[in-house]
């Protein structure tokens, strides 16, 4: 039986993320270049994504993807497969959707790195409780400890000659003209920001991602999604919640050096109490009747699907509608104007999201790797019944000719 509160949260996470996707949609080349005079409404929603945006729903879903796992192995073990052929069959196709999707559509791509940071997690889930609590806690320390360094080092070593350019200069004029240039350019892009992030990964996000994994196992094993934290282990959640994403946007004002690229660093701290906290709301709040909590829990059950789908609905608005009929919203769109396209397409996607809770089983991408994960799990089953029953063969006939 599904847990309705891990539904919930991963459809928070799903509609929460583009928030923060969607101005490297609208350029993944450029990502979002502030005006040389700063709009107020820029600071304000850069700000508030600091606050209780930036890293808090990719830690989300760093927490459900080992819970997910964790879900797995107890399945396994109640059926008899083998968890470890399960689940690297699920997570070889659930790369490969990955790689498509972070070449061919936006270079941002999550499901790669998240499939790679998963399997070198599977084999600490034959831990126990305790030992997956310490183990996963040193990898937050280390991981936090790697991403707060890094984030220092950038600030104070950064070069000022390699500034993000503003909205109004030539360079980011020219940067805008090659991404509308061709397709072929997006793609060599989009490729190469995939490689990189692959060769980054252990000297940055990797460990913290796989300490939120297996945190993440642990906190399935605790009941944490049926029962939340107790009313004083929240509140010491929430006071470091806020005490660190106040600490950590501090930084962002007082230094123009902390750029998009280095936000992330200081800000994956104060995510994971963040996440913990709007977790814990959620399934606090468990209100299954209200129509917003229904369609939370329809969203998260179709995550795959509509974050497939905001990739291709915005490459289609940002690469092909925009620069067809508004040649100018490069120069001239705003936070404010990404928001309100944001809000637009989260109604959209909750109404999605329940038209096909309502009428099918499955999303549609959801399905398709249900069938391609499943498909090579039951191949690698037989054969290894067909090379056992070699072997038996070839023993008995040894056998038959020693006798």
């Amino acid at each position: 039986m599904r847990i309705q509160s891990i539904d919930a949260i991963r459809g928070l996470a799903i509609l929460g993320i583009l928030f923060l996707n969607i101005a490297y949609h609208q350029n993944f080349h450029t990502g979002y270049a502030f005006f040389e005079d700063p709009l107020l409404s820029d600071e304000i929603i850069s700000t508030f994504s600091a606050l209780f945006l930036d890293g808090r729903f990719r830690t989300l879903f760093c927490l459900l993807f080992g819970a997910g796992l964790a879900i797995q192995f107890d399945a396994c073990q109640k059926r008899g497969h083998n968890f470890l052929d399960f689940s690297k069959s699920r997570l070889k196709w659930l790369f490969l959707f990955g790689l498509i999707h972070g070449v061919f559509i936006f270079g941002g791509d999550i499901l790669l790195y998240y499939s790679l940071c998963a399997y070198f997690v599977l084999k600490h889930l034959t831990l126990d409780q305790e030992a997956l609590r310490a183990k996963s806690v040193k990898y937050l320390i280390v991981g936090s400890i790697i991403m707060l360094v890094f984030g220092i080092v950038l600030t104070l070593g950064y070069d000022y000659g390699g500034a993000p350019p503003l909205r109004s200069s030539e360079a980011y004029a020219e940067e805008v003209t090659e991404w509308h240039s061709s397709y072929l350019f997006q793609i060599g892009v989009q490729a190469s920001f995939v490689l990189a992030t692959v060769i980054a990964a252990p000297f940055s996000m990797l460990w913290q991602s796989m300490g939120l994994m297996m945190f993440g196992a642990y906190l399935y094993r605790s009941d944490f999604f049926n029962l939340g934290f107790s009313s004083a282990v929240f509140k010491k959640v929430a006071i470091v919640a806020v005490a660190t994403s106040v600490i950590t946007v501090i930084p962002q004002i007082m230094f123009e050096q902390v750029t998009s690229d280095v936000i992330p660093m200081f800000t994956s701290i104060p995510a994971i109490f963040c996440a913990f906290a709007y977790a814990h709301l959620l399934i606090k709040v468990k209100n299954t009747t209200s129509w917003w909590y229904q369609s939370l829990i329809n969203c998260g059950k179709v995550a795959f699907t509509l974050y497939l789908t905001q990739s291709i609905v915005l490459a289609v608005l940002f690469r092909v509608i925009m620069p067809a009929y508004y040649p100018e919203f490069a120069y001239n769109v705003t936070l404010l104007d990404l928001m309100l396209i944001t809000l637009a397409l989260t109604a959209i996607q909750m109404l999605l999201a329940n038209f096909i809770t309502k009428h099918f089983d499955q999303g549609p991408f959801e399905a398709a790797w249900r069938r391609l994960y499943l498909r090579s799990f039951y191949k690698k089953q037989q054969s290894k019944m067909d090379h056992g029953l070699v072997e038996e063969q070839e023993l008995a006939t040894e056998a038959n000719k020693t006798s």
